[in-house]
């Protein structure tokens, strides 16, 4: 299982395996909703995080 979240103009996006779950106004929120989800998962299957931020503009 391979989640991400992804800074996107004003929001922090949860993603499972490239699909959209949820959406929050800031990066702790959605990673306590990830981790609230791993929590949740099926602890034999191996599982992965990644985060991205959106790139500053010069």
């Amino acid at each position: 299982m391979r989640f991400e979240v992804v800074q996107e103009e004003d929001a922090w996006v949860v993603r499972r395996e490239g699909h959209e779950l949820a959406r929050f106004d800031d990066q702790d929120t959605a990673l306590s909703d990830v981790a609230d989800r791993l929590r949740g998962a099926d602890g034999t299957a191996p599982v992965s995080l990644a985060v991205r931020y959106q790139g500053r503009s010069a």
